[in-house]
């Protein structure tokens, strides 16, 4: 996530530094939330193990696909590993879905472009 520094105008009275701060502050939240949902201790380690799985070189064992908007989603079926990244290059969450396989599917069902549902399902 990358955020830009910018410079307040007398016609914005600071709202873009504000809008800014507000959303670091909800970036950090969310990767907090989904740290401690991941059984991890603190959100660095969590962050690192996906940008270990998302930025690895695709093995045998991954699946993978970019939907029409964009956005890279990517699954383990060796490991139970699934990530996504957003259509901006940032990490959009990583897990371990419970239901591994079926919930690869869904995703697949709801996102992929139709050519690459043709191969897989």
């Amino acid at each position: 996530m990358r955020l830009e520094k910018t410079v307040d105008t007398p016609s914005d009275n600071g709202r873009t530094a504000d809008r800014a701060s507000e959303f670091a502050q909800d970036a950090a939240s969310s990767l907090n939330q989904y740290a401690g949902k991941n059984g991890y201790t603190f959100p660095e380690e969590y962050l690192q193990d996906a940008r270990n799985f998302l930025e690895k070189k695709p093995t045998s064992n991954m699946q993978s696909f970019v939907s029409n908007e964009g956005t890279y989603f990517r699954y383990d079926t060796a490991a139970n590993e699934f990530g996504i990244i957003n259509k901006y290059g940032g990490i959009s969450t990583y897990f371990k879905p419970e239901n591994g396989m079926t919930y690869w599917l869904e995703q697949i069902e709801e996102y992929a472009p139709i050519n690459y549902k043709e191969k897989v399902l």
